[in-house]
């Protein structure tokens, strides 16, 4: 993974691979044929949709998986899921590819923050289900990370939105001066320096190995995805942090989440969970709380060609102690838009994430600028 052009042609290549594969294994259709007898030549036009499409059962793809690959977020706080677990004696692979921009700069008495550069990631995940008497069904599985970092594209992409946004609005304080080339920018990578003495920095280049993740997951409402049932589910997972400049740490997490189907055309998807920080300072050199608590919630809307759109909202509370800082005392999130779409028996899900300081208001934090993502699953 040289840049994001890399990262893109992977994820890209991934897609063209998996498409033809389930399009080759799909031989039902999602739902029961619903022919329609041909038109008399005479009369009014009469608009035929297929089966899948907008008739018939619809099974909703999920949630987004919104910092699933451990794409530079403020880490020390488990990522959310869905519902949905392998069923027994089955496998399932993920691929997740995210490039996120770091943008941010803040100074006062104490503290001087700046940010700029970009990750790529790559994340491999592999679950495998089973089912024992007298247990509820679950999964096992794991992930590996693996990241690279450079000056990147996406910041000439965010002053084009930036810049359209004010044109737009007439609002010019939309638009980061910082990002205007020949403007007095942050350094290259990541600098933190407290009292005028530096504690954390590094040139936001290079590569490495990010963290390894283990989860068990177990369905307590276990019912079809295509029913109106709750479908809920509890996850264990545990972090092992990997190279530093890429880590985010190392935690155990659990979580509980819901899944909703509540008609043939919206979904609900929702999610809480906690998180206990196993260490007691970060890669930052900043001392850590030991309980982080974070959630995710948004509805996902059906669309034709067995394809959704998603709308999710996630956030959590900060893992650092006060510092008199926006950078790391506020509780961070995000707001993230989907499109997502099945290919028989595998999913593919491309999102952009906007990070935000809670309670709901977008605004620069050390949290990844801009996220773009896209995860594939195969079942």
């Amino acid at each position: 993974m040289k840049n994001c052009h890399r990262l893109v042609s992977l994820t890209l290549f991934a897609t063209l691979v998996v498409a033809p594969l389930a399009r080759a294994q799909d031989t039902t259709p999602e739902t029961p044929d619903q022919s329609v007898p041909p038109s008399s030549p005479v009369g009014p036009v009469r608009l035929r949709v297929g089966p899948g499409e907008l008739t018939g059962g619809w099974i909703p793809i999920g949630a987004l998986p919104v910092d699933q690959a451990g794409s530079g977020a403020r880490g020390y706080a488990a990522h959310g899921e869905g519902s949905d677990v392998t069923l027994p004696g089955a496998n399932r692979f993920s691929i997740h590819g995210v490039a996120a921009n770091h943008f941010y700069r803040e100074q006062n008495d104490e503290f001087l923050i700046t940010q700029r550069y970009e990750t790529h990631s790559f994340a491999l995940d592999y679950r495998r289900g089973f089912k024992r008497e007298g247990f509820p069904r679950f999964e096992i599985g794991g992930q590996v990370q693996l990241h690279e970092s450079d000056s990147g594209m996406l910041n000439g992409f965010i002053l084009g939105l930036e810049t359209m946004w004010a044109s737009v609005t007439g609002y010019q304080n939309s638009r980061n001066l910082l990002r205007t080339q020949g403007a007095l920018q942050p350094p290259q990578g990541t600098v933190i320096s407290r009292n005028g003495a530096s504690i954390y920095r590094d040139n936001g280049t290079g590569s490495g190995i990010g963290d390894l993740h283990a989860t068990i997951k177990a369905a307590l409402l276990d019912f079809d995805p295509s029913s109106r049932l709750p479908r809920v589910a509890m996850r264990i997972g545990l972090n092992v942090a990997g190279t530093s400049a890429f880590t985010e740490g190392n935690y155990l997490g659990t979580g509980l989440s819901l899944d909703q189907k509540l008609s043939e055309w919206v979904a609900l998807h929702g999610d809480v969970r906690a998180t206990y920080v196993l260490d007691s300072t970060s890669v930052w050199n900043l001392p850590l709380k030991r309980w982080t608590y974070g959630f995710s919630i948004g509805p996902e809307f059906r669309l034709p060609k067995r394809s959704s759109f998603n709308m999710q909202v996630d956030g959590s509370s900060t893992p650092y102690w006060p510092t008199g800082t926006l950078a790391f005392d506020k509780g961070y999130g995000a707001i993230t838009f989907g499109l997502g779409h099945r290919f028989g028996p595998a999913t593919a899900q491309l999102y952009f994430r906007e990070n935000m300081n809670m309670p709901f208001k977008v605004r620069w934090n050390t949290d990844p600028d801009l996220s773009v993502g896209l995860k594939i699953r195969i079942y």
